[in-house]
């Protein structure tokens, strides 16, 4: 199935693939060829991709995204976000360093705002994090 993952500096990614693997509101989804129709809100987290059937997990292309929205017609899948990261766009060490600061703004959260706030930066430093480490497994 064809499938775009397209931000707001362009696309990502355009291409063939077997699985896409996606966090959304409703949980954890995969997309396979044939999938029903769906649009779907996408939370912050990690998207992955397989891109033939016989790639392992560590193969999987992966990308940290702060939310989006999925849709896809059983043939075709597109993924639009304003935030999309890739392994290259991530610093290991500066994404530690925003975990960091997300954790001491959650702590120091004096209203619900700011606590929702500090938690979906925890949630996207976290997220950028864990595509900086897979690609640093990949390179060993």
């Amino acid at each position: 199935m064809r499938f775009q993952l397209v931000s707001s500096s362009g696309t990502k990614f355009d291409g063939e693939v077997y699985e896409i693997i996606v966090p959304t509101t409703a949980g954890t989804i995969a997309v396979f060829k044939d999938h029903m129709p769906l649009v779907s809100t996408a939370t912050t987290g990690v998207l992955s991709i397989r891109c033939k059937s016989s790639d392992s997990d560590s193969e999987m292309e992966s990308y940290a995204i702060n939310g989006g929205i999925i849709e896809t017609d059983g043939k075709n899948v597109r993924f639009v976000s304003a935030d999309i990261s890739t392994s290259e766009d991530v610093n290991e060490a500066e994404a530690e360093v925003a975990m960091r600061k997300a954790e001491d703004a959650i702590k120091s959260a004096g209203s619900q705002t700011a606590l929702n706030e500090a938690q979906q930066l925890l949630r996207h430093s976290s997220a950028q994090l864990h595509v900086a480490r897979l690609k640093k497994r990949r390179h060993r």
